[in-house]
């Protein structure tokens, strides 16, 4: 049984390497047309960074095209085997359908542990780097954030809309504050927008990391007070700061698993801290001349459990606690697909390789679909989520168990 176990699996081990080699650089092309405008014209990123982008997307693809090339190969094996009426040999040999499948089955489980770790650790870390690639371009050339008419987020509290950019000089600029009001007050004090007839981009310090511009005549507009205050004014310096690491997006998929279990540990660490509290030790430890480094220390702290306690809320609770059980149940494609693929392929009896490819696209984007819709149910409290995440996989496997009863009698 060994030969006829290598001789299935040599095929598939081939074919799936074709499909997924095939698969990865689609995807690898898609992904490419949707960032590059953002790496070369948004930030003017050099060919290096792009490349760097690349190695990053190739680890990501493979959670999808692992399953769609292993599903597109066993369709392709068995549909030929059955076509040359080989499986019916192996069936008067007595040797049954499940039987036939444990090669197919055996890759899948290999494959399916293969993308589980792909889904923990590789993917996460590859989206949270092509974030940090878009930043890190920026950094190398901070003038090309400033784009005509394209807003410029990449910035530190500030957003930036310029209409028309011609050289240094910046035609219409219209500036608006983001993030806390202590921190629009840091950004360049209490206002609501700021609009400029004409703007020059003047240096780039490396050091401070500040992009120095001159704004004339530039309308200042606060409605903090009693009425909308509109001064105007004939020239004006503006700095505006660029990070070096934007703050990371909270967002379940861009985290290993081993960084979720911190997280949670973190908020319950940190939920009876009080930031009110914090921020008056702050504010005191500042004042102590004896010890300088107090008030940095206790705003670093402070940082830390406002980013544990509040910017993560409930709803991204709700989406963190279930990424690891959508990561496992997404994992178990290949499995499902080993069972799913062997009957189909039987009952399709054909050798063309386009129907293989069909049934593949057919049923991976079926399933894919099923998943995307379950995923919605994360929102929701209670059980539901954790039951419908793995529905795909229960209805994967009835299927394949119902499909094996048809072809029973086929060879």
């Amino acid at each position: 049984m060994k030969t006829l176990d290598r001789y299935i699996l040599r095929q598939l081990i081939g074919i799936t390497f074709l499909g997924v080699l095939s698969l990865t650089l689609l995807m690898l092309l898609g992904q490419l047309f949707k960032e590059l405008h953002a790496l070369l014209v948004e930030s003017g990123a050099p060919p290096h960074i792009v490349l760097e982008f690349v190695s990053q997307v190739v680890p990501f693809s493979l959670t999808y095209t692992v399953p769609w090339g292993f599903l597109t190969a066993v369709l392709l094996v068995y549909g030929r085997l059955a076509a040359d009426n080989e499986l019916t040999s192996m069936r008067m040999a007595g040797l049954s359908l499940w039987r036939l499948s444990a090669p197919a089955i055996g890759l899948g489980v290999a494959l399916s542990a293969l993308c589980y770790y792909i889904n923990i650790e590789v993917a996460p870390r590859g989206k949270e780097a092509m974030s940090e690639l878009v930043m890190r371009a920026a950094m190398d050339n901070p003038r090309n954030l400033l784009r005509s008419s394209q807003s410029a987020t990449k910035l530190d509290n500030v957003q930036l809309y310029i209409e028309r950019r011609e050289g240094d000089d910046l035609l219409g600029l219209h500036l608006y504050p983001l993030g806390e009001d202590e921190e629009i007050a840091a950004a360049g004090g209490d206002f609501d927008a700021i609009h400029a007839e004409r703007a020059t981009i003047g240096e780039f310090d490396q050091d401070t990391h500040l992009l120095h511009l001159t704004l004339y005549n530039a309308t200042i507009e606060s409605t903090k007070g009693a009425g909308t205050n509109m001064p105007i004014i004939a020239s004006m310096p503006l700095q505006v700061h660029i990070p070096t690491r934007a703050r990371r997006k909270v967002k379940a998929n861009r985290y290993t698993n081993e960084e979720i279990a911190d997280l949670f540990r973190r908020r319950e660490m940190l939920a009876g801290i009080e930031l009110p509290t914090m921020e008056r030790y702050e504010k005191a430890a500042a004042a102590a001349p004896s010890f300088p480094c107090a008030g940095h220390l206790w705003a670093e702290a402070r940082r830390d459990a406002y980013f544990y306690t509040e910017y993560v809320d409930e709803k991204d609770c709700l989406a963190f606690a279930t990424e690891g059980v959508k990561r496992a149940s997404f994992s178990c494609a290949c499995i499902v697909f080993a069972l799913i693929g062997v009957p189909l392929a039987i009952t399709a009896r054909r050798r063309e390789t386009s129907t293989g490819f069909a049934l593949g696209i057919l049923v991976a984007a079926g399933y894919f679909m099923a998943l995307v819709f379950c995923d919605l149910s994360r929102k929701s409290e209670g059980l539901a989520p954790y039951i419908l995440l793995w529905l795909p996989n229960v209805l994967g496997v009835a299927f394949a168990v119902w499909q094996h009863q048809r072809a029973k009698f086929r060879g």
